[in-house]
């Protein structure tokens, strides 16, 4: 009907901007960019279960209102991947609601692109007060019981994190890995944090098999790069790099600097002098000062293409670049998927701010330059 035409034609299509982009293996992430549920329930992230004010969500304040609009609002705009793990129970049981009762716009019959995870097993013996999880079972039933608690009959990644040592070795790994392939709990298998040696040692035993790692995990931002050898080992290997804490806590998004220690936000008192001390923020002068410079730069580009299109033909691309879209797209650029932890709309809208742009080759050398520069 009318209405319904009217709410489409104000909704942005579902668009993979990668659709073309050369991947490391079948698995393909739309707009090589994804969300994580890890903070979603969460108190100490700012969950509550009721109602909330104003006031409250000014000061960072989530609920399940809110997460639902979030992710309703990025699986109708472009951004599918969604990731989540049996640690946080809650938020697969959102997950559930949403999957089911959200509005999933142009990708409605595709649905959201759903990864879990396999904890350690040592800390969900701890957390959990069982004995550690052993063998190839033990993987392939924690994926079938993941699915049951999703509702869904088999998620797009199913993702191992690093079990330091595992009863049963690699092969267990593997085989475990397989089978949840094979029983079709997961159309993917991948990891998180395991060390690269391990790792092809595993996709060995998986290509022998006629399948494959598909993906690994771990942090990467502008100002946590210990990490940014392994996004190259991993291209290598055929894997897909997985990129999460890309803010690094809040610290890469540009928003803290020496100038402006508390990003803007109201003082919570006298002797408050925001999240990080003054004189790490001195030392990150030169990469926040390059970050803000490159907004004019990208903003100016983003301009130039959209003015080659007639009058209404132009896609819908943000002209507004932040400096926490330059420190996620520069992990995109850097040959990464980035997942970001979204809890709001406010959030939501900051990750679609990313889509339909990247940072040049150009752009990201000054970022590596400023980053050196920095000493990180």
């Amino acid at each position: 009907d009318d209405d319904e035409g009217a709410s489409r034609a104000d909704r942005n299509v579902f668009v993979d901007w990668t659709e073309d982009y050369d991947d490391e293996n079948e698995f393909h992430v739309p707009n090589r960019i994804g969300f994580t549920t890890r903070d979603w329930g969460n108190a100490r992230k700012g969950f509550e279960g009721g109602k909330l004010k104003k006031k409250e969500r000014r000061a960072g304040k989530f609920n399940k209102a809110d997460l639902r609009k979030a992710y309703e609002k990025l699986q109708q705009n472009g951004i599918s991947f969604v990731e989540t793990s049996e640690s946080s129970p809650l938020a697969e049981a959102f997950l559930n609601k949403f999957m089911e009762e959200c509005d999933h716009g142009d990708n409605r019959d595709k649905g959201a692109l759903v990864a879990s995870t396999f904890p350690n097993p040592w800390k969900h013996a701890f957390k959990s007060r069982s004995l550690p999880r052993r063998g190839a079972a033990s993987i392939v039933s924690a994926a079938e019981t993941a699915c049951d608690r999703m509702g869904i009959s088999s998620m797009s990644l199913y993702q191992i994190q690093n079990p330091w040592y595992y009863v049963g070795g690699t092969s267990a790994l593997a085989e475990g890995a397989l089978d949840v392939v094979c029983d079709d709990h997961s159309r993917y298998v991948g990891c998180i944090d395991v060390g690269l040696s391990k790792l092809a040692k595993l996709q060995r035993k998986m290509r022998a098999q006629g399948e494959f790692v598909a993906s690994n995990q771990f942090d990467f931002s502008l100002t946590n790069r210990k990490n940014a050898a392994a996004i190259d080992a991993c291209k290598k290997l055929g894997i897909t790099p997985v990129c999460t804490d890309v803010l690094d806590g809040g610290l890469a998004t540009g928003k803290y600097t020496s100038t402006n220690p508390t990003g803007g936000e109201v003082s919570k008192g006298e002797n408050d002098t925001g999240p990080y001390a003054v004189r790490k923020l001195e030392k990150l002068d030169v990469l926040f000062k390059t970050q803000a410079g490159l907004i004019e730069k990208v903003n100016r580009r983003i301009g130039d293409r959209l003015m080659k299109f007639e009058s209404g033909q132009a896609p819908r691309i943000n002209r507004d670049i932040t400096t926490t879209q330059i420190a996620i797209n520069y992990v995109r650029a850097k040959g990464a998927v980035p997942l970001v932890s979204v809890t709001n709309v406010k959030m939501a809208n900051e990750l679609l701010g990313c889509l339909g742009w990247d940072l040049s080759e150009e752009e990201v050398e000054e970022l590596d330059k400023a980053c050196k520069a920095c000493g990180v």
